[in-house]
């Protein structure tokens, strides 16, 4: 077990660390100033010469003066013979830099590199020779204040006292900001951490606590085992006041949640939870989980959606905590999912790491996928294979523009990198392993997937390891095949292998067919041409920018693209691979129609030329059931997008459109309103109020049978709930009557009641949102989200708050949520972005972005979602060549370290772009459409 290797490591190897681990504290000169001498290495990433094996961190926050000190041994081994050790430090003040020996101490002096966050360790005229060392570093900082490395958090209890925190957030690069480090994913290494605390707090770490230790001046010591081998990344602990509640699993692990103590009885749901998945993933990937506990806590202020930190993942308050009365179908369906992924990560990100961050896909699409397969055979009833294309869809949207990057990509410095975690390494990277499951079997692909992480655990992979252990399903070694050949899979004759339900060939080779997926940016449109028998097939990259000068650089890619499809005459799903730019596949008989891309088991757009899609409306006007609603959702993503880049006119997506009239399937209705609702929003920035409120009219009347089919109720299945919501609040952001009046006289009531009268969950936030029309309405709610201790209904409330028409509310919103007192900072991203689609507030929240840049990159990290989001989802319902000029001109006049350069700032101005682009040919069409088209 490797418990019990890292276990011996540090005997042997600490012996003296630990003699030596309060070093007289006599005073020594430390040298930062970068200037006294050349600092011995250039490049951004460390030398691969000197490698941690081991961390000794002791940390003690102070929660009162908000500040910490530490002290970090670090056993590191010597390839080759170096005048300085490079290490990561940022923000650290070092008082003290050490080489321990079991004869003598040697003194080290630091130069320090800002730019690169590093400091190299050094003694004039010594040399750190080839072997292990010890180096001993005493630090200090403030807690930051942002949302990442060693942070402070606070919370107001019920009695409105104000209590301190501190947590740990370091992926990607923020470890170096909490102590000195080797910040890359690939040095791995084995951490052994001690926290000190005082006796009002208790403190958690990735490992099970061995014992508390009482020191000096009432403070106490919590000593951890030591960690498995890991990368920095992955390091976390948490001082705090915080309760639990655990439960051990069938493989014997011990899960924790941890919350505020006034929520403990939310965590309920999250403990079963993580206690089922963990023990799928246990069994489905054939591997132990490799530690004895597992913690699960949810952070009061808390940026990220969640982070995997191995043996104590982190979760924001609403990502982790259910109340049964006020927490909705959406609610749980989000936390269920969070959870699992998470826990996926436990196998994929950190037993098996990525090498460097340019492959980031391989945890966290990874890890999203694993969302969906775990969470459909564990909580079948949370129907989660309904939202999976969705994912698909916000992907390609990314993926269509000349700014979007592979997904495997080089990156090299920490802001390149933040960028990475982006729809393209989650969302894009999930899909296309869905894909390649489809292209070889589920069986084949667990298969594969095990061996991979038999074959590196604890190691660092690039692409080409997953695509070996892929390719190779049943020529592994005897060390890990056994499993395989019990259950007889690789005992099956060719005639029945995975690829032969594709073409008929000796071998697959996945590297080749994936590296075309991974390694250049976008995705192919696949243009159909059906004459008789005969299926003409041609590829090519979709691009919404035709004329970009990228354009020739792309156009000439390739996909290798697992086609399937289904036609009028047969619903059996029938496979073609496309390795070439055309193809020609034949039918055994003439059909109707054809449809490809069966329920979006690709990732590709499809076009079908020569009445292709008359065939296909036609159909879907006649009897939609035919095509999953996986497929209905999907033609109707495809023929917008093919209207976007002028394949197709406006007015064949819209006659498409129509069938939704008869529709009641959440993924068809929500892909309609995607498609649709962004279509009037373009005009909201604009003086088109009569074109405008005609086609919010004809929604209105397009889903009136749907929506006069909705109760006012928790019933039914989950997809029919949340639909429900959907569909609620649309209707009433709409003033249809009678929506508006049933959400009024219960808002009445419910106000009337002081809030105590429960309200169904799933409609909770449609009345909230009538109710916040009013100042009073809006002034009660704000009451009652100040009070509450739920997580979901606090969520609820706050998005109603931000959907009023009242300017001055909105504007109130947004500075209270910069100052953080009463909106809580980690939400401000979401409310700048919910108050820009608010047609009264798409301008505040403009201005507010310009005038507090500066701000939001200090606080939330150049580079981060957080900032990437908030730069694309303020401005991308612009569509006049003013706005265009005027976002141009803001961001342009960014310095570099405030995010000149920044991928989502190209992404924003070509929305913007695109959008005018649509508006110029489209709107005449439009208004000439529904002029013939009145409901």
């Amino acid at each position: 077990m490797p418990f019990a290797q890292s276990w011996c490591l540090c005997c042997l190897a600490f012996a003296v660390l630990f003699c030596a681990l309060f070093v007289g504290s006599h005073a020594m000169s430390v040298n930062t100033d970068t200037d006294a001498l050349p600092f011995p290495w250039d490049k951004i990433r460390l030398p691969e010469t000197v490698k941690p094996q081991h961390y000794n961190l002791l940390i003690h926050p102070n929660l009162t003066s908000l500040t910490y000190t530490g002290v970090v041994q670090i056993l590191i081994e010597v390839e080759q013979d170096t005048r300085a050790i490079i290490l990561h430090s940022k923000n650290l003040q070092i008082s003290k830099a050490q080489l321990l020996g079991s004869r003598h101490l040697q003194d080290l002096q630091i130069s320090e590199f800002e730019a690169y966050e590093q400091i190299a360790l050094f003694s004039d005229g010594f040399t750190f020779e080839k072997g292990n060392h010890v180096v001993h570093l005493e630090f200090y900082a403030n807690l930051s204040d942002s949302f990442h490395g060693f942070y402070k958090g606070r919370y107001t209890t019920n009695s409105g006292e104000v209590r301190m925190l501190a947590s740990t957030q370091f992926e990607p690069t923020h470890a170096r900001a909490a102590f000195p480090c080797f910040d890359e994913p690939a040095f791995k290494a084995n951490f052994t951490i001690r926290v000190r605390r005082e006796s009002r707090h208790i403190s958690i770490s990735n490992m099970p606590k061995l014992r508390t230790v009482e020191i000096a001046d009432g403070l106490l010591e919590d000593q951890f085992d030591t960690t498995v081998k890991m990368s920095t990344y992955l390091v976390a602990f948490i001082v705090s006041d915080f309760q639990s509640i655990s439960k051990r699993s069938q493989h014997g692990v011990e899960i924790s949640v941890y919350t505020v103590p006034e929520k403990i009885s939310q965590a309920e749901y999250a403990l079963n939870t993580a206690v089922t998945l963990l023990d799928f993933y246990d069994d489905y990937f054939d591997i132990p989980y490799p530690l004895p506990k597992h913690d699960l806590a949810a952070i009061p202020d808390f940026q990220s959606g969640a982070m995997e930190n191995w043996g104590l993942s982190t979760y924001r308050e609403s990502g982790l905590l259910f109340d049964p009365e006020k927490s909705s179908s959406s609610d749980k369906l989000g936390i269920t999912k969070v959870i699992a992924h998470e826990l996926a990560h436990q196998w994929f990100g950190n037993l098996v790491t990525m090498q460097w961050w340019n492959d980031l896909w391989l945890n966290e699409g990874f890890a999203k996928f694993m969302e969906y397969v775990s969470v459909n055979i564990t909580h079948p009833e949370l129907q989660v294979d309904d939202y999976f294309l969705e994912k698909c869809f916000t992907a390609m949207s990314v993926d269509s523009l000349t700014s979007s990057h592979p997904i495997s990509t080089p990156v090299e410095n920490p802001a390149e990198i933040s960028e990475m975690f982006d729809d393209v390494s989650y969302r894009k990277g999930a899909c296309i392993l869905n894909m390649l499951r489809d292209f070889l079997t589920p069986e084949a692909f667990k298969y594969g997937i095990i061996h991979y992480l038999k074959t590196h655990s604890y190691q660092n992979t690039v692409n080409a390891h997953l695509w070996e252990s892929l390719t190779n399903i049943c020529t592994s070694d005897e060390s890990d095949s056994g499993r395989l050949k019990l259950d007889g899979f690789c005992s099956k004759n060719r005639a029945e292998s995975p690829a032969s339900k594709w073409f008929m060939e000796d071998s697959v080779d996945v590297r080749a067919i994936m590296d075309t997926w991974t390694l250049q940016e976008g995705f192919p449109l696949i243009t159909v041409e059906v004459k008789g028998q005969e299926v003409t097939l041609k590829q090519e990259r979709f691009l919404r920018e035709a004329n970009s000068s990228n354009t020739s650089r792309t156009s000439s890619f390739l996909w290798q693209v697992p086609l399937t499809y289904i036609t009028s005459h047969s619903s059996a799903v029938q496979r073609f691979l496309l390795k070439s730019e055309k193809d020609v596949l034949y039918l055994p008989e003439k059909v109707d129609w054809i449809k490809f891309n069966v329920d979006l088991r690709g990732y590709y757009i499809v076009h079908y030329e020569s009445g292709g899609w008359d065939a296909l409306i036609n159909q879907l006007q006649q009897n939609h059931r035919v095509f999953s609603s996986n497929d209905r959702a999907s033609l109707i993503h495809d023929i917008f997008q093919l209207v976007s880049i002028e394949k197709l006119p406006l007015d064949k997506a819209l006659n498409l459109s129509l069938y939704l009239s008869k529709e009641s399937e959440i993924m068809p209705v929500t892909q309609g309103f995607n498609e649709l609702v962004p279509l009037y929003k373009l005009m909201e920035k604009r003086n088109m109020e009569e074109l405008e409120n005609q086609l919010k009219g004809h929604l209105v009347k397009l889903f009136k049978t749907l929506i006069d089919r909705q109760s006012w109720s928790d019933d039914g299945s989950v997809s029919e709930r949340m639909l429900r919501n959907y569909l609620l609040l649309f209707a009433c952001v709409r003033r249809y009557p009678s929506c508006v009046s049933t959400a009024t006289h219960l808002f009445q009531q419910w106000r009337e009641s002081d809030g105590k009268m429960w309200l169904p969950t799933d409609i909770s936030l449609v009345v909230y949102t009538e109710g916040a029309r009013t100042d009073e309405g809006w002034d009660f709610l704000l009451e009652k989200y100040k009070r509450s201790v739920s997580p979901s209904e606090k969520w609820m409330i706050k998005a109603a708050l931000s959907y009023t028409p009242l300017t001055h509310k909105l504007q109130w919103l947004l500075e209270r949520s910069i100052e953080g007192e009463i909106m809580k900072t980690q939400d401000l991203p979401s409310m700048v972005i919910t108050v820009s689609k608010n047609p009264k507030g798409f301008k505040l929240a403009w201005d507010f972005l310009k005038s507090n840049w500066g701000k939001l990159v200090k606080k939330f990290d150049l580079g981060s979602s957080a900032i990437s989001r908030m730069a694309v989802g303020v401005t991308d319902q612009y569509s006049t060549r003013e706005m265009l000029d005027e976002v141009q001109s803001f961001f342009g006049s960014l310095a570099e370290d405030q995010g000149s350069g920044l991928r989502s700032i190209q992404q924003a101005l070509q929305k913007i772009q695109q959008n005018i682009r649509w508006m110029d040919r489209n709107v005449p069409l439009l208004k000439a459409w529904l002029d013939r088209n009145s409901l």
